[in-house]
């Protein structure tokens, strides 16, 4: 069952400011991005960017015209119906999120599960949910059949079968569950109901991704059951929680992650990671999706989820552009998994203690700049794009074989009384040769509505090579209404010197 994570999530995404640039803007296309949006908020979520950037969108049933819309601007994207596979729940206006309603199993009364003093009960924290019997070869039916008629009817590309565990311990006293009080035994249970469903729907042409709880420690009994599906998710990837600072799986834990995504891999199967925190987490993020890339062949997605409403934040490292794999994971006898492609190198130290690494090469990327090695933090991660050997500087050429896009957004927020609207201005000045303006600051122009008494105004600069985020800078200042205003704005040096190459 996702964690519902607390607090509320900046409207704003926030991204790293880099040192150097990626050669190119296209990814590698060994691992992608999926985005959960299954909490009732995400009805009124931004999804402007998701078809663009996702491989996997998660959505309730009831965003029927949301998931038509997302395929129809991405038609490589697949679109995935929330399902929950152990627990049933009242429906309204026949959208509920349970494959099998309660109204159901009413009429069914042997489909809930019962606790040892012979009640139903409900998971932990979701007490609008019961318990079933999924172990009950009738209620596997009744699940299959309901979610694949809403599957064609409607247009998924699949369900997303969340509560596939084989374990009850994260929802109730293991002990106390009637007919199952063991993990052994509620394990087989789940086992016979995939191995039920998941043919039956994939036969049909659907996909069939289930949320395998606590994959990691249950290896031996989750691994077989990929057989049965398209996939799996594995929710806590890499990192649980909010906090930045806490949350690091164990490097045994994390090592047994990493063989479950290559496993999915070796099997053909797709591979959802979450890994949890604050959505400004960059590092959280980094370490994350090095981790993917260092097991994912081409099935693996993953995202940083603060929450599963918003559309999960962007980071640089998404972008680069480091080809495709030249060998398979390998580990360093200091504990660091390393992975070579085509244009970059990966890099991950899982251990507990900090690690110094030799890259066999100049790479950029990460926060470095042509380094030839460095320090790994605990739970850390670089993901690098190799460096060319350099050619003769932008200073000595008439005209450079690089051209540099500086993107200048401007917010403008009048105030009339109490009246506020948001206005977005966004213009594109191209440079070839030499700058005009040291490459220290740059000279934006911006305006305030003449309808507006003034305006706070952020003027935010990002300057690309290659389509690829390498330098920012940002300044807010006031504007009077309709008197337009040169903003300078100063980049810090490491930035300038991004922009000069």
């Amino acid at each position: 069952m996702p964690t519902r994570l607390a607090g509320t999530v900046s409207a704003l995404l926030a991204f790293f400011v880099m040192s150097a640039c990626a050669a190119s803007a296209a990814p590698t296309s060994v691992a992608g991005q999926v985005r959960v949006a299954i909490d009732s908020a995400s009805r009124s979520s931004d999804f402007s960017a998701t078809a663009g950037r996702n491989r996997f969108v998660i959505l309730n049933e009831w965003e029927q015209t949301k998931m038509r819309n997302l395929k129809a601007a991405n038609p490589a994207l697949k679109v995935l119906m929330y399902k929950d596979l152990s627990f049933v729940a009242t429906g309204s206006d026949g959208n509920v999120n349970t494959g099998v309603t309660t109204a159901e199993a009413d009429a069914n009364p042997s489909w809930y599960l019962q606790n040892t003093s012979g009640e139903r009960f409900s998971p932990s924290n979701y007490d609008w949910m019961w318990a079933a019997d999924v172990g009950n070869p009738d209620y596997q039916r009744r699940w299959a059949d309901n979610v694949l008629g809403k599957l064609q009817t409607q247009g998924w590309d699949g369900v997303f079968v969340d509560d596939a565990n084989p374990t009850m311990r994260h929802h109730y006293n293991v002990a106390e569950v009637a007919k199952y009080p063991s993990d052994a035994a509620y394990g087989a249970a789940t086992g016979s109901a995939l191995a039920a469903i998941g043919p039956k729907l994939r036969g049909a042409g659907k996909l069939v991704i289930p949320n395998f709880g606590d994959w990691r420690v249950y290896r031996d009994v989750v691994d077989p059951w990929l057989d049965h599906v398209s996939g799996g998710m594995e929710e806590q990837f890499t990192k649980y929680g909010r906090s930045s600072t806490a949350g690091y799986l164990p490097k045994a834990d994390w090592e047994l992650q990493l063989g479950a995504l290559k496993t999915a891999e070796a099997k053909g199967k797709y591979f959802l990671g979450l890994a949890q925190s604050g959505d400004a987490d960059g590092a959280a993020a980094r370490y994350g999706w090095a981790t993917a890339l260092l097991g994912a062949n081409g099935r693996a997605s993953f995202a940083l989820a603060a929450d599963y409403t918003s559309e999960p934040a962007s980071f640089p490292e998404y972008d680069y552009d480091i080809g495709e794999p030249t060998a398979s994971e390998t580990t360093d006898d200091s504990g660091v998994h390393r992975r070579a492609f085509s244009k970059g190198l990966v890099l991950v130290n899982p251990t507990n203690a900090p690690v110094t690494v030799t890259f066999g090469g100049a790479y950029s990327g990460s926060g470095l700049d042509r380094a030839t090695g460095a320090k790994l933090a605990p739970s850390s991660a670089l993901v690098l794009t190799r460096d060319s050997i350099a050619g003769p500087t932008v200073a000595s050429q008439t005209k450079p074989t690089i051209t540099t896009t500086t993107t200048t957004t401007t917010t403008i927020s009048p105030s009339r009384g109490r009246r506020r609207t948001t206005t977005t201005v966004s213009t594109k000045v191209a440079r070839r040769g030499k700058s005009s303006s040291p490459a220290r600051v740059t000279r934006k122009r911006a305006s305030c509505p003449a309808a507006a008494r003034s305006c706070r105004v952020r003027v935010s600069v990002m300057v690309k090579r290659a389509g690829v985020l390498c330098a920012r800078g940002a300044r807010r200042v006031v504007l009077r209404g309709g008197r337009p205003r040169t903003v300078t704005v100063r980049l810090s040096a490491v930035s300038s010197s991004a922009r000069r190459r």
